[in-house]
């Protein structure tokens, strides 16, 4: 069914379980307004690189005007794991060291997460070949800058930007310089320099891509066309604010190439500026940091224990298989039996254990870590949605979701996860979903607009509460393009408001989390969805 392939479409999930190299040593914890860094590095070079991030959101803040001035939940930093080489983030990810991958990242209600190296894979004897290749490659940093700008933008400016500007605004602060007084946007990102030069502009295809087209060349116009298009409107004074009128037009309902016309006006004039601007020079800005040029960092080096559990975190925070989870419980009961009074070790282990559908183990374990740190919301959390994966076997337990969930949320009032939770105990109920849980879902989902899965469950309600033009505006994301499901979604939109609700509801509505599907029936819910598509004329590979 859809709703199973659309929860498939986050990374909260993975598929795989591999080695990965953190070791147990010179482990630092970085902390500022808005990242938690943990660091495989020296504190020099840790504190710098924590204070960069944190320049980066600024420098946000000071382009699209939002954020600068919000008070975010301390639940919305980001925890930052900064290890090893460009190769340990392919076998974290994908379990080889050849996918090219220079680090990710997964935006969750329940705390975000990204993953960099430390440095580039150390090369020896390269030949000139080989070191023009690597100088072109994605910088590490620079792959952490471009999804830090979608969660960003998820975060304070949520809307349904299309694909070409999406990645090409990513990709204008992916290579940011940063000074002691200033900071440099507009430079060429290297990686992004082969398409621009050898693609041609066709600003239909980029503002409308076709249903089928060469991939190296669709990549290319997201990317690096999207960067030169998105650096044309942001760092150009006579074309600010045309993106919103952009916008503005798709929103009404206007098809992108008349969205176009209405926002840039003649689009072969721009298409010129555009050609001008690729074999020109780059259009370099340098701004002054607003705030301190220092930002402040709390940074520490991690204690013996803390040191142990981060091979088992990063894992456990990247997600495991089925196999992956039971070698992680292993690992997880050997660290215990050294460090049973550690408070990060023990909470480690419960997310082990859980991950593992062991929920007798993860609630004693999260009882403990609230022992010993009785405001740890993280832990409440495992405590409260034990009771919820319980719920699916036995209903009685959802009133006892429901009251650790409550608990949850009188710790930190403005954490998604607890709230989230809280609305599922409804959910799954046989009885209607009170006002105050839906009220809940809505807070969590203005912590938390960044968590696929909180969104999709949004939508549902207000689908189901006949708030169809709501729904729409909260799921723009799924409705726009020329994708398979894109395609699916609007259809069965239309279907909905013809009075034809179940097929929708029915895709939307969130699975229980604690039903447990094996590959067998995984691989029937894509057949089906396969089926689906081709029944509606839509096609599964434009997704």
């Amino acid at each position: 069914m859809t709703k199973r392939i659309l929860a498939g479409l986050s990374l909260a999930i993975t598929f795989i379980f591999a080695p990965i190299s953190a070791s147990a040593a010179d482990w630092y914890r970085a902390e500022t307004e808005h990242f938690i860094v943990y660091s495989e590095d020296s504190e020099g070079d840790t504190r710098e690189f924590a204070q960069d991030l944190e320049r980066l959101d600024e420098v946000l803040s000071f382009f699209t005007g939002v954020g600068m001035d919000e008070e975010l939940p301390e639940s919305s930093k980001v925890s930052v794991f900064r290890f090893g080489e460009t190769s340990d983030m392919s076998v974290l990810l994908a379990g080889n060291r050849n996918t090219g991958v220079g680090g990710f990242f997964i935006g969750r209600a329940n705390g975000s997460v990204a993953f960099v190296p430390r440095q580039r894979d150390k090369r020896r004897g390269r030949s000139v070949r080989e070191a023009i290749d690597t100088d072109m490659m994605l910088d590490p940093k620079a792959t952490l800058a471009h999804e830090y700008v979608h969660y960003f933008m998820f975060q304070h400016r949520d809307a349904a930007y299309p694909l070409w500007y999406s990645e090409g605004f990513a990709e204008l602060f992916s290579n940011l310089e940063f000074n002691d007084d200033h900071f440099v946007i507009g430079e060429v990102p290297p990686w992004r320099s082969a398409p621009l030069a050898t693609i041609s502009i066709d600003l239909e295809k980029t503002f409308d891509p076709p249903r089928r087209e060469n991939a190296r060349e669709a990549i290319g116009r997201r990317y690096a066309h999207g960067w030169l298009i998105a650096s044309h409107l942001n760092l150009n004074p006579e074309r600010r604010g045309q993106m919103g009128v952009y916008m503005d037009a798709i929103n009404a309902g206007a098809a992108p190439m008349e969205a176009a016309e209405t926002a840039f006006g003649d689009l072969e004039v721009l298409r010129q500026e555009l050609e001008e601007f690729r074999r020109g020079a780059a259009r370099i800005l340098r701004v002054p940091y607003a705030a301190n040029a220092n930002p402040e960092v709390e940074i520490r080096q991690l204690s013996d224990a803390e040191a142990a559990r981060m091979d088992l975190m990063i894992k456990s925070k990247r997600g495991v298989d089925e196999d992956g989870a039971q070698r992680l419980v292993r690992d997880a009961r050997a660290l215990v039996s050294q460090y049973p009074n550690s408070a990060p070790v023990l909470l480690a282990a419960t997310e082990a254990e859980f991950d593992a559908r062991n929920y007798d183990e993860a609630e004693q374990l999260a009882q403990r870590v609230m022992e010993m740190e009785p405001e740890s919301t993280e832990a409440a959390n495992y405590y409260a949605d034990v009771a919820l994966r319980r719920s699916f076997e036995d209903p009685s337990q959802l009133e006892v979701a429901r009251s650790r969930f409550a608990a949850a949320n009188r710790m930190e009032t403005d954490h998604a996860y607890p709230l989230y939770g809280y609305y599922l105990t409804y959910l799954y109920d046989d009885e209607p979903v009170p006002d105050q849980a839906k009220m809940a879902l809505e807070a969590s989902f203005r912590y938390a607009p960044f968590d696929d899965t909180v969104r999709r469950t949004l939508i549902h309600m207000l689908l189901e509460e006949d708030r169809a033009q709501e729904a729409r505006v909260v799921g723009a994301s799924y409705l726009l393009g020329n994708g398979g499901f894109a395609c699916l979604m609007r259809k069965k939109f239309a279907e909905f408001e013809a009075g034809d609700r179940e097929g929708l509801l029915e895709d939307l509505r969130p699975d229980h989390p604690g039903e447990y599907k094996d590959e067998a029936a995984r691989d029937a819910e894509r057949e089906e969805y396969e089926a689906e598509l081709e029944a509606y004329g839509c096609d599964e590979e434009e997704d």
